[in-house]
């Protein structure tokens, strides 16, 4: 596995300004009691290309947001292993089953994780937490009870606002759920059976969901809105550090127009792109911190709009973080 650095060292200067200025209008002049982020960009001491050896079949292969850390689920035990030296750190035991859902957090060395307990009655789930720097568990006090065979599916949190919201799959059709500060837990009743996508802005406490049949959502202040009620002609492709959302719109050869803004603004008002030609839906990522779009091609390689590459490499690209590509190549 290989793990790469998305901001070049070209660019070092200029991300660290950037950094700063986020941390000052963000974390420095905000109430400290709701703010538990201080670090915006990943440790720039890390190596460009780190490698580290996995095994083949391990699963669900993460990486934590400094990339000081690797993690993957071997047969249901949470793996994490030290991205520098591939030694593993920390074995989490049973911690996870199949189609159970975890998560790092996006500011800290923290690890969200659900243990999940099934009944004939219906399903159990709480929601855990691991602190690696610091080795210390913690339970937090969130239990959520769903129809049998169901599973937490998907998760979006935000450190500025400390809200998560969380995706359960039922037999049934989706359900969402809302957990704030005080980790009281909201059932969200939704105007869908399922969820494609859902994404969180990081300043405000919005929700932007796409529907199975393509439509879009926006909760805001926990009210529920239709952002976009066209039936397949527009995708949810993702959010920037700015919280600006981004959407595309699909054309015959796929999506061809992409549209970015905040949602205080009227679509009418957003920004537009329009692209060469159409790109295959999956393909397109939205690259956090460089705000802009980028392209994966062939697998292993990311480009941005204009075509220049930002990052290749041997392997699979498997995931893409706030500052790191990560590549899987076998074992590797």
């Amino acid at each position: 596995m290989k793990i790469k650095k998305v901001l070049k060292w070209a660019f070092a200067t200029l991300a660290l300004e950037l950094a700063f200025l986020y941390y000052l209008n963000n974390v420095f002049l905000v109430d400290s009691t709701f703010i538990k982020s201080e670090e915006v960009f990943g440790s720039i001491s890390l190596p460009p290309l780190i490698e580290i050896k996995i095994p083949s079949y391990a699963k669900d292969v993460h990486v934590s947001y400094d990339g000081k850390y690797i993690s993957y689920d071997e047969g249901g035990n949470l793996i994490i292993a030290d991205a520098k030296t591939g030694k593993t750190v920390k074995v989490i035991e049973k911690a996870t089953k199949e189609g159970d859902y975890y998560t790092w957090l996006p500011d800290r060395n923290r690890i969200l994780y659900f243990s999940r307990m099934d009944s004939l009655t219906g399903t159990k789930v709480e929601l855990k937490s691991y602190d690696v720097d610091n080795d210390l568990y913690n339970t937090v006090y969130i239990k959520i009870y769903l129809p049998s065979k169901s599973a937490i599916s998907y998760v979006t949190l935000s450190p500025l606002t400390n809200v998560i919201y969380l995706k359960a799959t039922t037999p049934y059709g989706d359900r969402l759920y809302q957990v704030n500060i005080m980790g009281e837990v909201r059932r969200i009743y939704l105007p869908v059976k399922r969820i494609e996508k859902m994404v969180e802005t990081q300043r405000k406490d919005n929700l932007i969901y796409q529907s199975d049949d393509g439509r879009l959502y926006l909760l805001k202040d926990g009210r529920k809105r239709v952002l976009l009620s066209a039936k397949n002609k527009y995708a949810l492709l993702g959010i920037d550090r700015d919280d600006n959302v981004y959407i595309g719109k699909m054309g015959t050869e796929g999506i061809e127009e992409i549209y970015y803004d905040s949602v205080d603004k009227p679509i009418g008002m957003w920004h537009k792109i329009s692209l060469k030609r159409g790109q295959v839906l999956k393909d397109l990522v939205v690259l956090f911190n460089e705000k802009s779009v980028g392209i994966i091609t062939g697998n292993n390689r990311l480009e941005d709009l204009r075509g220049n590459v930002i990052s290749e490499a041997k392997g699979k690209i498997i995931e893409i973080t706030r500052d790191y590509i990560v590549y899987k190549n076998g074992d590797k």
